[in-house]
């Protein structure tokens, strides 16, 4: 089944071959993810995945510029495509290294940029993220209060995905006058994180996903990669957020080829090819968006293309379970994975907008069920 996943993926040009980086992340995702995909979701993501995939050049995708006739847009998403298709444990994990290597790769300050944009690029340095706190509504989460020789951080970090996996985290912190700060930490007790808490997680639980502290957390400068206007910094994550994640065509795809396995049962082979048109259609309505259609515009349109395509993952996922049967239910398998992990993309950067677009999707199809004789 692996190669049901990963072959014919979209964003291709056609008439072409696929990008290089393409071609070496479907061979690691081959050999080496999907393989043991149901023993990394029970236990943990192995940093070896992340390094296979560092050699594969797929840690650089941030600031990858082809050079053949695919754009860079349409590579990093077939990346991530190809990735949570295979292992979407390592996915999550893969997906937090982009947010602080595109924040090296503009940080105004050469030195920064000297200092760890290629080790980033390359995987040698591997990168979580800490910043869904920003987006909390009421006081902020995390302060930042300047000193002569730096700044401190204070406050309480939510969620931290791959602690003891990465070796820096971005933290973001808003400062008294107004400013989002981004740190880049080593992602380590001895950093100034305290009260470390692993989450108890029913899905994504092999991600070492923690929540911790800051209490007076030193960031010298040469650690500070961007200040942003706090008011610069939400118009541009707002008009991110109602875009679909990739990911999820990703998971979309490995349930879809669930479905149509060899020996499956006739109706559900039609139903996964069925599903698989849908996901193509609703791919193209959402990377249209994304490409062709500035990112202020169309919200409403987009958050019901995202809401659409979260919709039909759960839905893909939970006729996986169905087509399998009791088999479903063992710990490991493929169905009740895919499921866990349709499930996740469904709180992942998750905001009232979301949720509510997300509601009213499932209530329209819900009607249309109703509707049917």
């Amino acid at each position: 089944m692996t190669a049901g996943i990963l072959t014919a993926l979209p964003g291709r040009a056609p008439g072409h071959p696929a990008d290089p980086l393409v071609t070496r992340v479907r061979e690691v995702a081959e050999s080496l993810l999907a393989p043991t995909a149901a023993i990394t979701a029970e236990t943990t993501v192995p940093r070896s995945h992340l390094d296979a995939l560092a050699a594969a050049g797929a840690l650089g995708g941030a600031v990858y510029r082809p050079a053949g006739p695919h754009t860079a847009a349409q590579v990093r998403r077939e990346v991530s495509e190809t990735i949570a298709a295979a292992d979407g444990a390592t996915w999550c994990v893969f997906a937090q290294h982009h947010h602080p290597l595109r924040e090296v790769a503009a940080c105004p300050d050469p030195a920064v940029r000297e200092r760890w944009l290629a080790p980033m690029t390359d995987g040698s340095v591997l990168a979580a993220v800490a910043t869904s706190h920003l987006r909390r509504s009421g006081p902020p989460a995390v302060t930042a209060v300047p000193e002569e020789a730096g700044w401190r951080l204070h406050g309480h970090l939510a969620w931290l995905t791959g602690w003891g996996l990465a070796d820096v985290v971005l933290v973001g912190a808003v400062t008294s006058d107004d400013r989002i700060l981004f740190a880049l930490l080593d992602c380590d007790e001895r950093a100034g994180f305290t009260g470390v808490r692993p989450h108890r997680l029913w899905s994504m639980a092999a991600t070492r996903t923690v929540s911790a502290d800051l209490d007076g957390t030193a960031v010298p400068p040469d650690r500070v990669i961007a200040l942003h206007p706090t008011a610069d910094w939400r118009r541009v994550d707002a008009e991110h957020r109602p875009n679909v994640n990739p990911g999820v065509f990703g998971t979309i795809r490995a349930a879809t080829a669930c479905l149509t396995a060899a020996g499956r049962d006739p109706e559900y082979r039609d139903l996964g090819l069925r599903m698989a048109a849908e996901a193509d259609a609703l791919r193209t309505s959402a990377y249209h968006l994304v490409d062709e259609v500035p990112a202020h515009e169309a919200v409403a349109e987009r958050s019901a293309v995202r809401a659409a395509v979260l919709e039909l993952a759960c839905r893909a996922a939970t006729a996986c379970v169905a087509a399998t049967g009791g088999a479903s239910a063992a710990t490991g398998s493929l169905p009740a994975r895919l499921l866990a992990e349709a499930c996740f993309h469904l709180v992942q950067a998750q905001t009232p907008e979301s949720r509510t677009a997300t509601g009213d999707r499932m209530l329209a199809v819900a009607a249309a069920v109703a509707r049917t004789p």
